[in-house]
């Protein structure tokens, strides 16, 4: 991490899109608010770029009217997240940050900001709009409460708002969260890849957040979905057993207890009720389901913890699932069930061989196939685990005897 000596600059990224009503304010505000963010951060210079992005209003206009300004013209629309890589491309900031162009936040805060990354230090620090005096509409508010839950449980590390359109990032740590996509969800995906990287420190702080003048470019429901998707990837890629493994488990918890009832009927009256067949039926489809993504979840983590360069932080869940789904225990307990499955149907399978009826209950046909197939999917991740940890030994070892 840069010592704090050498952070002398700020650039400030406006990204603007048909923002005619609000950019002369707010351009004019950043202007404004320079000697203050240098008086109370120490840095030497702050820089304004202004990427209009193909706008067809007075947005470009506006903006060049301005001579202590950098503007870049896009000339037909990029989207949210490109026009912010284009102006970190052109900014010479020590400090990269951006903000809105639509009134919603004031250029003073950058002043916080900086010193929050400063005396941190930190990466990346953002500006939290989830609190009481913020004018965000419901609806919206409403929109990153939930994805705030979202990123927070498949990260492990807790979020207030994903999606804030002011923060401040150190130069030397922006290769570290990209790529980074070129829509509305730029913000979310920024957000998801910082907290997911053990090497990057985030921080958020809470800051005044008004109402935006003109149109909302947002729409709640399409952007809110490209949000959910880019959130999801971004966890799947980077955590893939914290989200395969937990919905693994909750399959196989459902499972258990769907099959609570039936077992109690088993064990005190050694029966199972004709219409049970249904619920068995249910159960192992659950069962075998769970345990289909907890493979997927285990195996993907093995391959993303095998091709990262640093050593990743487990959760006490994902420790839990590695340590339970080891490659001695699969290779051990995949087989075991698959014998004790076939055991289980010796019986049904003489009866039909040699009568071409079974006069066992049903119950035992279907349990014994659960078992050999739960088997299989054991004994199926317990090779793969193998197979990766075999490929990342060799790898190593031609490596270290190059």
């Amino acid at each position: 991490m840069t010592p704090l000596s050498r952070l002398k600059k700020l650039s400030i990224v406006i990204p603007a899109l048909n923002e005619e009503d609000a950019i002369g304010t707010t351009i004019s505000r950043c202007l404004d608010a320079r000697d203050r963010i240098m008086q109370e951060t120490g840095l030497s210079h702050v820089e304004v770029i202004v990427v209009n992005d193909g706008s067809t209003d007075r947005t470009a206009e506006i903006a060049a009217s301005f001579q202590d300004v950098t503007l870049i013209n896009f000339a037909e629309n990029q989207g949210y997240g490109a026009a912010i890589k284009k102006g970190f491309q052109r900014a010479e900031g020590d400090i990269l940050s951006f903000l809105d162009g639509d009134g919603t936040c004031d250029p003073l805060f950058f002043a916080p900001l900086c010193r929050c990354l400063i005396e941190m230090p930190a990466d990346i620090v953002t500006g939290c709009r989830m609190h009481q005096k913020s004018k965000m509409p419901r609806i919206r508010r409403i929109g990153n409460l939930f994805y705030a839950r979202l990123m927070s449980f498949l990260t492990g590390v807790k979020v207030k708002d994903t999606a804030s359109g002011m923060r401040v990032i150190r130069k030397e740590s922006l290769e570290q969260i990209l790529p980074l996509p070129d829509g509305l969800h730029f913000t979310p995906a920024m957000t998801c890849r910082a907290l997911l990287k053990d090497a990057v420190t985030f921080h958020e702080i809470e800051m005044p957040y008004d109402e935006r003048q003109g149109v909302s470019k947002l729409s709640v429901f399409k952007d809110g979905f490209r949000f959910l998707l880019a959130i999801t990837e971004i966890a799947i890629t980077y955590r893939p057993l914290k989200f395969f493994g937990s919905s693994g488990a909750v399959l196989i918890l459902i499972a258990a207890l769907y099959g609570a009832s039936p077992l109690y009927s088993k064990i005190i009256h050694n029966s199972f009720p004709d219409g049970s067949i249904y619920r068995l039926l249910t159960i192992n489809t659950l069962i075998l389901a769970g345990l289909t993504l907890l493979s997927i979840g285990i195996v993907a983590e093995r391959i993303t913890s095998s091709l990262g360069s640093q050593v990743r932080k487990n959760s006490a869940l994902e420790l839990f699932l590695l340590h339970t789904f080891s490659i001695k225990k699969m290779i051990f307990a995949g087989p075991l069930l698959i014998i004790s499955g076939i055991l289980l149907n010796l019986g049904p399978l003489r009866d039909y061989l040699t009568s071409l009826s079974i006069s066992y209950h049903w119950g035992y046909i279907s349990t014994g196939a659960l078992l050999v197939l739960a088997g299989l999917q054991l004994s199926a991740l317990g090779i793969f685990e193998r197979l990766i940890d075999t490929i990342v030994k060799e790898t190593h070892a031609n490596g270290k005897n190059r």
